[in-house]
Parts: structure tokens; sequence; C-alpha cells
């Protein structure tokens, strides 16, 4: 893939996760309001954010680096899943730990961000290494 296209690859990865993080977090948002939860209280902003970024940047090192690493993409990819939850036990479990617990609605605000950036990142490297 020459740099153009990875290029172009990475834009569209970007767009994509974007604009499906957005309106993941707009409807997440809706229904947390629907049922008298404030989106601050599952800490939305930040685990929508931080799971976008961090897709970001694995699936752009990726793509950037993709003949360095080609037969390494699938540690890469796991190592970037790891990254992401040790962010969840570095970051976010101790912000979810303030009262004593867990709960599910914390459990929901950091698992739907993550599920969502995991489905499109696998999704864009199944389709780059079918290419």
């Amino acid at each position: 893939m020459i740099e153009r296209e990875q290029n172009k690859a990475i834009f569209k990865f970007s767009l994509q996760l974007i604009v499906t993080m957005l309106a993941a977090f707009l409807l997440h948002w809706i229904v947390l309001d629907f049922y008298n939860y404030s989106f601050q209280e599952a800490h939305l902003l930040s685990t929508y954010l931080t799971n976008t970024i961090l897709a970001l940047v694995i699936v752009g090192l990726i793509l950037r680096f993709q003949h360095a690493v080609r037969n390494h993409i699938g540690f890469l990819f796991l190592a970037g899943s790891t990254l992401k939850i040790a962010v969840f036990f570095i970051v976010f479990r101790p912000l979810y730990m303030i009262d004593g617990e867990v709960s599910t609605l914390e459990r929901i605000g950091f698992i739907v961000p993550y599920l969502i950036s995991l489905f499109l990142e696998t999704r864009s490297l199944v389709r780059f290494l079918n290419s």
C-alpha cells in the first residue's frame, strides 16, 4: 500500500470511528437521560474519548507501518486491546471505585465504547489483511 492509500485508509477508518462513536455517545446519553441518570455518573465523555483516541492510534500505527509489522499485526492488535484494558484498570476503575463498587451503569459506560471501537478496529484490520 503506497502512502496515499495508507492515508486514505487511515482517514476512512478515522471518519467511521469518530462518526460511530459520536452517534453511540449521543444515543447512550439520551438513554441515560431517559432513565434520569447523569452521563457524568458513568464518565461517558472520558470513556468514549479514551476508546476513540486509543483506537485511532492503534489502527493508525498498524496501517502506517504495515510493511514493517505485516507478520505481527495480530499481536499488535492484541497488544492494543490489552492497552485499552490496562487503561481501564489504571484510570477508570479507581474513578469507579470511589464509592466502593463498580456499578452496572459504570460498567456499561466503559464496555459499550470499548466494544464499538473493538468492532470497528477488527473490521478495518480484517479488510486490510484481505486486500
